[in-house]
């Protein structure tokens, strides 16, 4: 639109960046297929006849000039100018502009650089293909994050914040890697999905890269969000031990439906557990079968976790190796079908890959671990090459994965136990884990919550550990102890140095009520500092009552506060 209202036709140069655009995505597709499946490709080839291609579209499309654009009419709107700098703003908002949002221009360079993409601090160059110079595409904060064929340069293909995630390419005279995300320093990961993997087991050529044996894969950032301002921090809610057995799932029998009925089961709690990260001890399979039982549950079963919010299950327990791969594999589906990220139960392809998420711009080891599988079971997974589908809680494999998260761009790294009730040599496991680097460490399966203190980190920090969340969802009824538990909420920080501070311990303790209507039992999950919900009758409100007496006596000693309630 013009300034007299006048609608523009779109510009030849539009026209001819939006080409480039479509066969450098084509040529990129191309490249990556091939390199996947172990083909050659000869890049300088490709190279040439990207640059041919680029200049017969330009020749076709002539020299007009393009379209002005219209500023946008709003309080410091920013924009770019004819001469590719911001302008139309306080100095403060084009500050703010060129540091999250600076698009340039996917076009084809020879000599120079060819950018087209998001940078914070850094250079993003991005879609084109530039020979001598760089040629890249992806999102970059404070380093150089590149996805094409550069010959001379870089090709690359991930995330980088503060240091160069390379992938997906191939260059010539400069690094050749796989598809990561790095923060921190460089990734190289050979022979790994793009998009996938950022670290690993591989090796860089032409600058000298390092081989690792544990592999990291990073979650991708959520598209179009804007660089984290600073500090960067997310909420962190952690809840205890949910169990489909005994009396709940008896109870949960819906005869008319001949299925399981577990819906509201969360609906009071919800609202009682905010977080940006919101994870649970799950102590079931989910998997279609036969014949359910108190170790396995239904797939649908995972709704209920998603009634409750929660992103993420630790799901390494006793059983968890029950039904072998066929149940693990079955349980990972059901959650990520909900979108809840399975910790703790590995597949055949998994077992020696970590994950990294992203959150609010903080990369995030979730570690799980468990040391209540028997000993017998463990020697049937070692038969079958499966010991580490379900990690086991040994201080050697712990402090070896938290290291490599940490060379895979961990800022932050949360250790989950499963180790049943503690005693002393969960305790020196607990103190051996906080000297190998964990900033948290959660433990679950006791079914009795207990308290939580500091111990001491790697670099003489303090390094808070819950030693048990207690129930979440149980049947007991006879020990009130069994009933409840409670939610752990910390902030968790980026210091500015690479790591970050776990702040603001809090807690809400939580009770299982159990309620009868219209002749059959129900079970829902709240906030037992709460006003009692409607239909709760006095001896139900008085055991209640026990149960978060119980929570706050446990933690009284403890740097946990209680949650206001709001």
């Amino acid at each position: 639109m013009s300034g007299n209202g006048e609608k523009r036709p779109v510009s030849a140069g539009t026209k001819v960046m939006l080409v480039m655009l479509v066969l450098v995505i084509a040529g990129s597709a191309l490249v990556l297929g091939r390199l996947s499946s172990g083909a050659s490709v000869d890049l300088n080839k490709l190279n040439r006849n990207l640059l041919d291609l680029g200049r017969a579209v330009k020749d076709d499309a002539g020299d007009a000039e393009p379209a002005a654009v219209k500023a946008p009419e709003k309080q410091n709107a920013v924009y770019p100018g004819k001469d590719g700098k911001m302008e139309g703003a306080d100095d403060a908002a084009i500050r703010k502009a060129e540091m999250s949002e600076t698009a340039g221009a996917a076009g084809t360079s020879s000599g120079g650089t060819v950018a087209a993409g998001t940078s914070s601090g850094g250079t993003v160059v991005a879609a084109g293909t530039s020979s001598g110079g760089t040629a890249a595409a992806e999102i970059s904060s404070g380093g150089t994050a590149a996805a094409e064929i550069s010959s001379g340069g870089t090709a690359a293909a991930g995330t980088s914040s503060g240091g160069t995630a390379v992938a997906a390419g191939t260059s010539s005279g400069g690094t050749a890697a796989v598809a990561g995300l790095s923060y921190g320093g460089a990734v190289a990961a050979a022979g790994t999905s793009p998009g996938e993997t950022a670290a690993a087991a591989g090796k860089t050529d032409g600058a000298g890269g390092t081989e690792s044996a544990q592999a990291v894969r990073t979650a991708a950032e959520p598209a179009g969000e804007p660089a984290a301002a600073e500090p960067r921090s997310f909420l962190l809610t952690a809840a205890g031990v949910v169990c489909l057995e005994g009396e709940v799932r008896k109870n949960s029998w819906n005869s008319e439906s001949k299925a399981y009925d577990y819906a509201d089961t969360m609906m009071l709690l919800r609202n009682a557990a905010p977080g940006d990260v919101k994870t649970v001890f799950l102590e079931n399979l989910l998997m279609e079968s036969d014949k359910y039982s108190d170790i396995i549950a239904p797939d649908y079963a995972a709704d209920l976790l998603r009634e409750g919010g929660f992103t993420m299950a630790a799901c390494g327990y006793a059983q968890s190796w029950n039904k072998g791969q066929d149940g693990v594999g079955a349980t990972r589906m059901a959650l990520e079908e909900r979108d809840i990220r399975p910790l703790g139960i590995r597949n055949d392809d998994d077992q020696g890959m970590l994950d990294i998420v992203p959150v609010n711009g903080i990369r995030t080891a979730f570690l799980q671990y468990t040391d209540t599988v028997a000993a017998k079971t463990r020697k049937n997974m070692e038969k079958d090459g499966a010991l580490t589908t379900v990690p086991a809680a040994d201080a050697g494999l712990i402090a070896r994965e938290i290291e490599a998260a940490r060379s895979g761009g961990a800022e932050a790294v949360v250790v989950m136990i499963n180790w049943g009730k503690t005693g002393k040599n969960q305790k020196a496991l607990a103190a051996e884990i906080a000297r190998a680097g964990a900033d948290l460490i959660i433990g679950g399966g006791s079914r009795i919550p207990e308290g939580a203190e500091y111990l001491t980190g790697a670099d003489g920090g303090k390094v808070l550990c819950v030693w048990n969340l207690g129930s979440l969802l149980t049947g007991e009824r006879d020990n009130v102890k069994r009933m409840c538990g409670y939610l752990l909420h910390v902030e968790i920080r980026s210091n500015g140095r690479g790591g970050v501070d776990v702040l603001a311990p809090e807690y809400t303790p939580v009770y299982t009520w159990k309620y009868k209507q219209d002749g059959r039992f129900y079970y829902r999950c709240l906030a037992a500092n709460r006003p009692a919900p409607d239909g709760m009758n006095g001896d139900q409100q008085k055991t209640m009552q026990k149960a978060n007496s119980f929570v706050a006596e446990t933690l009284a000693q403890s740097p946990l506060t209680q949650r206001e309630t709001e």
